[in-house]
């Protein structure tokens, strides 16, 4: 899924109104599997200076880089946070951070989760470190030639009902004004498959 679907449907699950300053660790949560594609990115054109077919074809599958993607992309190493911050958060002097990290994992938890039926040859080992095993998806979220070109709307379409829902849990400006931007992301992203 595309990064910014990872924040809204995590918000849809993990948000609640009453509880609006919680929003920012599950969004944090939502964008930490992706960061490190980011980073990744940023080098290898701003710094590196490749082209767009030696980044994906190439690079991205070199040992170092696959090796940070799957450390952010670890079930078990969100589990192991979730676990952290529920036993902080039952400590009263601990409890906002111990919510804190129990929310932001429980939200790389659940981006891993929806990314892991959706990656083909870019799959991750979302398993790591208890096994090196890549799920490798008949189902590609984003190429055309393993129904990326149906998904798509499948992933915009829940992504624009739930933001109906987040935008009611928003409560600041700039958040409300990030999810509309997110969403006209979204509609960009369909408007290049079709």
């Amino acid at each position: 899924m595309n990064t910014p679907s990872h924040a809204i449907i995590n918000l849809a699950i993990l948000g609640r109104r009453s509880h609006a300053e919680w929003n920012w660790p599950i969004v944090l949560g939502a964008l930490i599997p992706d960061l490190a594609m980011f980073v990744f990115y940023g080098w290898a054109k701003l710094i590196a200076g490749m082209p767009e077919t030696q980044i994906w074809d190439v690079a991205y599958y070199e040992l170092f880089w696959q090796n940070t993607f799957d450390v952010w992309n670890s079930i078990p190493l969100a589990l192991v946070g979730i676990g952290l911050g529920v036993r902080l958060g039952r400590q009263t002097k601990w409890h906002s951070i111990g919510t804190a990290i129990a929310l932001c994992s429980a939200s790389v938890l659940f981006h891993c989760l929806a990314d892991l039926p959706l990656h083909r040859e870019d799959a991750h080992r979302h398993f790591w470190p208890l096994s090196n095993v890549r799920f490798e998806s008949p189902i590609s979220y984003w190429d055309p030639d393993h129904y990326g070109n149906i998904f798509v709307f499948f992933e915009v379409g829940l992504v624009l009902l739930l933001s109906v829902y987040v935008f009611r849990l928003i409560r600041s400006w700039w958040g409300k004004g990030a999810l509309i931007l997110s969403n006209t992301f979204m509609l960009a992203i369909l408007s290049l498959f079709y």
